[in-house]
């Protein structure tokens, strides 16, 4: 996928580590499950301490936030968006080579809308308004 790995080392920090690449970077807990998670999950229903733990990390607004879960009978990872208000799957991310094996097209050729999420706006978004707080 073109990122680079950083492990956590300091164990009060409650995620794995940070990946990074060219204007990304995104802290990662992965998780171990034995049973499959079913395609219409809520994840922060199902994994409530995880995703609080994501929510509540001591880093910049602009560090992405990514729970990966990965079942006992699965090869490969599901990925979820944890952001401050909700959560999302990734069905697919076409900059990093990534298609989720639950990827549904048909559902998503339906979809009434499509979301771009515009990493150095955002940043800048934030910036802002910390400036207005001073």
């Amino acid at each position: 996928m073109g990122f680079h790995w950083l492990v956590n080392t300091d164990p009060a920090i409650s995620f794995d580590g940070l990946i990074y690449r060219t204007a990304a970077v995104v802290a990662v807990m992965l998780k171990k499950v034995r049973y499959a998670i079913s395609d219409d999950c809520i994840i922060e229903q199902k994994f409530p301490d995880e995703v609080n733990a994501l929510r509540a990390l001591p880093l910049p607004g602009y560090v992405l936030r990514e729970l990966w879960i990965r079942t006992q009978n699965e090869r490969a990872w599901r990925r979820f968006y944890i952001l401050p208000e909700t959560t999302a799957e990734i069905e697919f991310n076409t900059a990093e080579n990534y298609r989720n094996t639950h990827f549904r097209e048909k559902d998503w050729e339906k979809a009434p809308y499509r979301l771009d999420i515009p990493l150095p706006l955002l940043a800048k978004n934030q910036a802002e308004k910390r400036d207005e707080v001073k």
